[in-house]
């Protein structure tokens, strides 16, 4: 009976400080006029309370729109909303350079800010190309959803469009959460086999 006491300790422990990933693929069309054949991008959230890691990478643009498209910022809703001079965003590694959260954005206009992939002509997200980033918020937030601005799209294509995820987001525990939980899983054996 104290086994499975500890056992359910250990498991409460591991699922209150795992930090949860969701990846989600994008290609479902929520503004503008052309729908892709395929989805053309996939975005991997992590984090909680008020720090998230973003991993945004883009597919075969080329193919699925045009040599030259690329995918230009990102609309969010987060709860409870937030300005983007809130958002302090860092470690800035891939296609893209320059990435920063600005106000404004996104199809609708509820959205309440976005993240602007790059600066210029010289600095866009294109066809496999992926860009990681963290960003750090005043205060804890819920992310609730992203839409992808993609540009660059020909005159028959409607020049550009915003897309959301096509594909429902399952988390999944990271590679810490698993060694956190091999690790609870050899204290509670190490335990059993002392008492035995």
């Amino acid at each position: 009976m104290r086994f499975f006491k500890t056992l359910v300790l250990a498991m409460t422990m591991l699922v209150s400080v795992s930090s949860q990933a969701a990846v989600e693929s994008y290609g479902t069309l929520l503004s503008g006029s052309y729908q892709p054949a395929t989805d053309f991008a996939s975005l991997s959230v992590s984090g909680t309370g008020n720090v998230y890691t973003f991993t945004l990478t883009a597919y075969d643009l080329n193919a699925l729109f045009t040599n030259k498209a690329f995918i230009g910022s990102i609309a969010v809703k987060v709860s409870p909303d937030v300005k983007a001079n809130t958002i302090a965003v860092s470690g800035i590694s891939g296609g893209v350079t320059n990435l920063a959260a600005s106000n404004g954005g996104g199809p609708g206009g509820d959205w309440d800010f976005r993240f602007v992939l790059g600066q210029g002509a010289n600095d866009r997200l294109l066809a496999n190309e992926s860009v990681t980033w963290t960003a750090t918020f005043a205060s804890n937030v819920s992310i609730d959803d992203y839409a992808l601005h993609v540009q660059g799209l020909t005159k028959a294509q409607g020049d550009s469009a915003w897309y959301l995820n096509s594909v429902v987001t399952t988390p999944v525990p990271e590679p810490a959460s698993w060694a956190l939980l091999l690790v609870g899983l050899g204290v509670v054996s190490s335990m059993r086999k002392r008492r035995a």
